[in-house]
């Protein structure tokens, strides 16, 4: 293939499929990539002991990537937040040519600022893929130092700098306000893609509920809700259905929500699977009836857009979960899952009765529709993307 021009990507993702940055990322490459870019990455590796990225680039599907040993000491951390020497080696040492493009993916924000000069010294276009609003958490000096970087980044630098992804519509209207060249790119997949393709489901005689995720302490995902609603449920209704739990242990859950804090009566309507691989959990939630989470509405949550979301109507699975960020662009109720109603319990309660208590033929039309819309293929986001980075690369701003 004759690339036309050449893209470096930057970030805390893990490749080649890591953690749900590394899923975006990738994505986004194949969208470059149709569109003639060249893709580079240079990620973080969990796994790595030493930093001679610019000597071991490794290969996934189309695209070169180096990987920096992931940040552990306060040195390591320091270079980290405000240096980008392993960025200008990159580019010296392993690139035939200087990138036309740099995409930092929720990059820090002194670094970022560093990075603003070098890419304007040496004519490179620089944007951000913009996919949290980072809540500050931990100590007093951590939240401080935290909440400096994101307003600094979030408020001031991204408007400054030659153009935005946003992951969600709040932060599409937030940087369109601040006249900001920005596009609005959900996490997106390749349809192509095998693990999306196979389809193992079947008539389950239970109704099968799935929950994949890391709830934590019930501030993001409210699985503890979940739990006790559906718990209620049980009370009302004769049809069985079991909920798993991808991602976090018993014990864990135990540790983080409270000792015998999950109801009697569900106890054995509940199996808790621990942490699986991204293609075990895919797997399972294919051969699921439904895939459940929920979201409190608030600034981390408007500014973000569910992964899980995104993978389970790509799997061809329907949702149940309430209107945190956009997803209301993006569910229709009784074709691709159900709006549960966050703010009553009653009402959420019944919704999920109503689910529950849909026929076989009825949930193999959900699947059927969420598997053909291909909501969130990429091939589907060429036009507004490629007119996007035609903006960005004929338009010129002011230091």
């Amino acid at each position: 293939m004759k690339f036309e021009k050449s893209v470096l990507y930057i970030g805390g993702f893990e490749l080649p499929d890591k953690n749900a940055a590394a899923q975006r990322v990738i994505a986004n490459g194949k969208l470059l990539y149709k569109l003639s870019f060249n893709v580079f990455y240079l990620g973080l590796d969990r796994k790595k002991k030493t930093n001679n990225f610019f000597e071991d680039s490794l290969k996934f599907e189309d695209f070169l990537y180096w990987s920096k040993k992931y940040p552990q000491t306060f040195s390591e951390w320091a270079n980290y937040l405000l240096r980008i020497k392993d960025i200008k080696t990159i580019i010296s040492k392993n690139l035939e040519k200087k990138p036309d493009i740099i995409i930092a993916y929720n990059y820090p924000a002194f670094a970022l600022l560093r990075l603003k000069f070098y890419c304007k010294v040496n004519n490179i276009k620089l944007i951000a893929d913009c996919t949290e609003w980072y809540q500050s958490t931990g100590s007093i000096g951590f939240r401080i130092i935290k909440s400096l970087d994101t307003v600094l980044r979030m408020r001031w630098l991204h408007n400054r700098i030659d153009g935005v992804i946003a992951i969600s519509r709040f932060l599409f209207e937030y940087y369109k306000s601040k006249n900001q060249i920005v596009t609005l790119l959900p996490p997106l997949v390749d349809k192509e893609n095998p693990k999306w393709k196979s389809n193992d489901y079947k008539q389950n005689k239970i109704r099968q509920i799935i929950y994949a995720g890391s709830p934590g302490d019930g501030n993001k995902d409210k699985i503890d809700l979940i739990i006790n609603a559906l718990s209620e449920v049980k009370k009302r209704i004769t049809e069985k259905f079991h909920l798993t739990i991808i991602g976090i242990s018993k014990e864990i859950y135990d540790n983080n929500f409270g000792l015998n804090t999950i109801p009697n009566i569900i106890n054995d309507n509940i199996t808790f699977k621990g942490r699986l691989s991204h293609v075990e959990t895919i797997n399972a939630i294919k051969k699921a009836d439904y895939f459940i989470f929920l979201r409190e509405d608030n600034l981390v949550t408007r500014a973000g857009f569910p992964t899980k979301f995104v993978e389970a109507i790509s799997c061809g699975t329907p949702v149940l979960t309430n209107g945190s960020s956009n997803i209301k662009d993006y569910l229709n109720e009784g074709e691709n899952g159900y709006l549960l109603n966050l703010d009553n319990y009653k009402k959420l309660a019944k919704t999920l009765e109503y689910a529950i208590s849909q026929s076989y033929e009825n949930i193999l039309s959900m699947k059927n529709s969420c598997k053909n819309a291909n909501l969130f293929d990429y091939n589907n986001y060429t036009s507004d993307f490629s007119s996007f980075l035609n903006t960005v690369l004929v338009n010129n701003i002011e230091l």
